[in-house]
């Protein structure tokens, strides 16, 4: 059992990991998921305060850093039944020392009671079948006392895993790989309600070929919410600033899945010069929405209770209230490297009285794919044939090689600029 009732509950969805304060209808999961769709480390070396002459517990001290605005932070995981276990606070810190048996322990933090974040200071995660992911932290026995297990961390010397201040609250960022002299930094941002964890199991495979960088948006995983209404010209601005104040500098490869497909559209539109290429992950469009919400009758509507096909999560985001912000994405059109990687296996499957719109419906999604590909005179599109809404997780080296072929692709082209100048 790697996740609590309660998480698992969250993440049972088959496409979104979405941390929500409320029941979902079907119908308004199916809306959400076709947009979304510490210093406790896993190899510290053995101290006084981790060591033990007793063989059957180590003492281990579960740390999250500088949280000066959380209200409640505790752990949780296999060694106590994913039932959180309260940190204690000192300053912007929070830490507790749970004695625990020798083997492997999953867990996770819990903020303020919703946000459940791995680990951001312990590189050791783990998957599980429900596309969850959680921390590691083996205690082995060794000359008869028990003690955390050293791993090698290949990535190490070029980790950077820190939270930023983006005017008035922090953003988590996470970065691995070196930098390239000519290699593009890439840049993900995730589906809505998922935080930089869906990221973990692709992260260290572009780390082999270019500096990579994730992030959680405000009121996901391990950063706070935003002081702000938060719209997507809000996140856009928010990453703009992060990347800025870490001293990341551009021309990037934004990589976007579903909900995140329309936010990198949108910086690239604000921050154009900032922008080399693009992957976008079975992306949402902005048009989806009205498209889809359109063809459902009154009479049926009326049917399903109120709020059903609003869009909920726990970002707070307001789609409706920036005209300027839909007019923009509208309008966006580029000559950059653009790679669409359409999912074959995500197909709509609207409930009850409203199945037999699904046909109808997933020709909107075919069309405005094809209006995603056609966006930039180097768009092409590939169908994940295997995948559902997460080709991340259900075709990896699909992506990879998506990005891998736009960062080649943004190299030749900044060569030809450079020797038309010449």
């Amino acid at each position: 059992m790697t996740t609590n009732s309660r998480e698992r509950e969250i993440h049972n969805h088959q496409f979104s990991d979405l941390v929500r304060p409320r029941p979902f209808s079907r119908t308004s999961l199916f809306l959400v998921v076709i947009i979304s769709a510490a210093t406790c480390f896993a190899q510290p070396k053995p101290s006084p305060q981790n060591l033990q002459t007793d063989p059957s517990q180590a003492a281990v001290t579960f740390r999250l850093r500088n949280h000066p605005h959380a209200k409640s932070v505790a752990v949780a995981g296999t060694f106590n039944n994913w039932n959180p276990t309260p940190l204690t606070r000192k300053g912007a810190d929070w830490s507790a020392t749970i004695k625990l048996p020798p083997g492997k322990h999953l867990y996770k933090f819990v903020i303020d009671d919703e946000r459940w974040t791995v680990d951001p200071e312990n590189s050791q995660t783990e998957g599980d079948s429900e596309g969850n992911v959680n921390s590691v932290l083996s205690i082995v026995v060794d000359n008869h006392a028990a003690y955390l297990n050293e791993l090698p961390l290949s990535l190490e010397k070029t980790s950077f895993h820190r939270r930023l201040d983006v005017g008035g609250y922090q953003l988590y960022l996470n970065c691995e790989g070196r930098r390239r002299r000519g290699v593009s930094t890439v840049v993900m941002d995730a589906g809505l309600g998922n935080s930089s964890e869906s990221w973990l199991g692709i992260q260290p495979k572009v780390a082999k070929f270019a500096r990579v960088c994730i992030y959680d948006r405000a009121g996901l995983g391990n950063s706070d919410p935003s002081v702000h209404t938060q719209t997507i010209t809000q996140i856009a601005r928010d990453l703009h600033n992060l990347l800025s104040h870490a001293g990341i500098s551009g021309p990037f490869v934004l990589v976007g899945h579903s909900l995140g497909g329309i936010n990198v559209r949108l910086f690239a539109s604000m921050y154009p010069q900032a922008v080399a290429g693009m992957v976008l992950i079975d992306s949402a469009h902005e048009e989806q929405f009205a498209r889809m919400n359109a063809l459902i009758p009154e009479e049926i509507k009326k049917q399903f209770p109120p709020g059903a096909f609003e869009i909920r999560s726990p970002e707070k985001i307001d789609f409706e209230g920036n005209n300027a912000q839909k007019a923009r994405l509208a309008k966006w059109r580029t000559d950059i490297p653009l790679v669409i990687l359409t999912a074959a296996n995500a197909k709509p499957d609207p409930p009850g009285p409203l199945a037999f719109l699904a046909p109808k419906w997933e020709q909107i999604r075919q069309e405005l794919q094809q209006d995603l590909v056609h966006r930039s005179s180097k768009g092409r599109q590939i169908v994940a044939a295997r995948s559902g809404h997460f080709i991340h997780r259900d075709e990896p080296e699909l992506v990879v090689n998506a990005i891998r072929e736009v960062i080649e692709a943004t190299r030749k082209q900044k060569h030809q600029r450079a020797l038309h100048k010449d």
